[in-house]
């Protein structure tokens, strides 16, 4: 590129230089002298680019590869609880379901889990309709979620139906979630990881073929896999899975290396 930048600067001197040669009798030959002067800064333009088209770059791509196993240290308990209710009793549903789930939070707590870990959601009612069309009762529900970092306190509640059992409450929905508060730092720590091994790949490529590693050009890191340990689970856009508190986290990282 710099011969390139050399050799146009100086057939704009020369140029130069025959401007000023030209006197004002010889002012006809002067667009001549533009003219050639274009065609050769133009052809050496054109001739710049097109060895940059041609050149080859030199360069080792590798993927490198981390994963690790961990445990979850919190779990999230979602709950939905519901109330039938006639059509003339709406009113009546609501106060009890409220009352239930009061008398179901200070169970919590008796429990072992903290009153703060504790989100009630507002209740909510669709109505049941007959076999004509008209409302003949209404479903009032109320939602709430415990999210806990004592995951044995939490396990034993939401594994044990006696309190709703005794009371005619049907759970709609129950489902426990493990997830990691420290997933950020654990993250940084698989990139940093999965970056070393592909360091370790391209050297060992280089020092079977007896070539010269050159600096890192790129590296970009893929999406995160956490799953279940031993699970081929994967997604293009990332994996998650919080039904198990033992989980397994892997990522790839591309990098590119000179030569």
């Amino acid at each position: 590129m710099l011969l390139i930048i050399n050799i146009i600067a100086a057939v704009v001197v020369i140029g130069l230089v025959l401007w000023s040669l030209l006197d004002s009798e010889r002012a006809p030959h002067r667009g001549i002298v533009i003219a050639a002067i274009a065609f050769i800064v133009g052809l050496a333009i054109f001739g710049n680019f097109f060895l940059e088209s041609r050149k080859v770059e030199r360069g080792l791509r590798v993927v490198g590869y981390a994963s690790k196993e961990f445990e979850s240290d919190m779990v999230k308990w979602n709950l939905t609880l519901q109330k039938d209710a006639s059509s003339e009793g709406l009113k009546e549903a609501y106060r009890s379901l409220t009352k239930d789930v009061n008398d179901f939070k200070t169970y919590l707590v008796g429990k072992g889990i903290q009153e703060k870990d504790i989100e009630i959601q507002p209740p909510t009612s669709s109505p049941i309709y007959n076999n004509f069309g008209q409302i003949s009762g209404y479903n009032v529900n109320q939602s709430l979620y415990v999210l806990s970092h004592d995951i044995a306190k939490a396990e034993a509640v939401a594994l044990d139906p006696s309190f709703f059992a005794d009371r005619g409450l049907l759970m709609q929905r129950s489902d426990l979630q493990y997830l990691y508060s420290k997933l950020p730092e654990l993250k940084k720590e698989l990139i940093g990881a999965a970056t070393k091994d592909a360091l370790a790949r391209a050297k060992e490529v280089t020092s079977s073929a007896k070539t010269r590693l050159g600096k890192l050009k790129t590296a970009r890191s893929g999406v995160f896999q956490i799953t279940e340990p031993y699970s081929t689970d994967v997604s293009d856009y990332g994996f998650y899975n919080t039904s198990t508190k033992a989980k397994s986290i892997s990522v790839t990282v591309t990098a590119e290396f000179e030569l």
